[in-house]
């Protein structure tokens, strides 16, 4: 009897045991998970590098902007600043990018211009002010980030501009799908500066840039060229006619790129350096 009392005793513990064991198990896979989780959180979802550049200001505080000139901010990586346009004013600053998604503005100044009573450019630097982290804008074709407020709430969407993709010398060797033969276009196209210069095979042309706030948007305005006598202009004549029409362009490869009257019907395209 007393060996059979013993036995199920010793079952009991056993299955006591167990059964601890089991709910130790089950308390710490959840708290692991979490913890992957939160590092998961963590890791910056864009490389630092691609701040570097314009980008588009699409929304500040749940509404797209409205401006009277581009709303844009520009990342100088190299000594930590941004400066661009709220839509209606300059604005400076520096910023502060940190390890886990952490972004901030900090030291901004803006221009004190009247501005147009439609015009978000206060909602813009409130936005600048209040942010403090950023994340990948996943619903975006382009590149784009939505930066966040101290809980986590988005507040300013912004897209990356890429036509800086197409700033310095370019020679173009089609138009129209038509490869150029002899003597070849050249252009030298500032972004910054808004200003187009090069030669159309003969006559030297300048003239200046226009971007629309599209990531691909833009167009060339008061193109216009030297009068010298060219013995054959069949070539120039065609380039200029193309230039007149460009709204945007997309890139092929580094070393290549295309004007487009639209994305199907490509006018121009270029080939990196003279």
């Amino acid at each position: 009897m007393k060996k059979i009392l013993l036995a199920s005793l010793g079952l009991l513990l056993l299955l006591s045991a167990s059964s601890c064991k089991t709910s130790q198990k089950r308390a710490v896979a959840p708290k692991q998970e979490t913890e992957e989780r939160a590092d998961t959180h963590k890791i910056p979802t864009i490389l630092r590098e691609e701040f570097d550049g314009t980008w588009i200001v699409k929304t500040a505080g749940k509404r797209a902007v409205v401006g009277e000139s581009p709303v844009e901010i520009t990342f100088d990586l190299t000594n930590g600043r941004i400066y661009g346009c709220d839509g209606c004013n300059v604005v400076n600053g520096t910023f502060t990018l940190g390890n886990e998604n952490e972004l901030q503005f900090e030291s901004l100044i803006a221009t004190q211009k009247e501005c147009g009573p439609e015009v978000t450019n206060l909602t813009v630097l409130h936005a600048l002010e209040n942010t403090r982290s950023y994340k990948h804008d996943t619903h975006s074709r382009e590149l784009s980030i939505k930066l966040c407020d101290k809980r986590g709430k988005s507040i300013m969407t912004l897209e990356k501009r890429r036509v800086d993709l197409l700033n310095g010398a370019w020679t173009a060797i089609e138009i129209e799908g038509n490869i150029i033969e002899g003597k070849k276009p050249v252009l030298i196209i500032d972004i910054p500066e808004a200003r187009l210069s090069g030669s159309a095979s003969c006559n030297r042309i300048f003239g200046r840039i226009a971007l629309d706030g599209t990531p691909y948007g833009i167009s060339f305005i008061q193109v216009a060229a030297s009068r010298k006598t060219c013995p054959e202009i069949e070539t120039e004549v065609k380039f200029l006619a193309a230039l007149e029409k460009v709204t945007g362009f997309y890139p092929v490869d580094n070393d290549h790129a295309v004007l487009y009257q639209s994305p199907d019907t490509p006018l121009i395209t270029l080939k990196k350096g003279f």
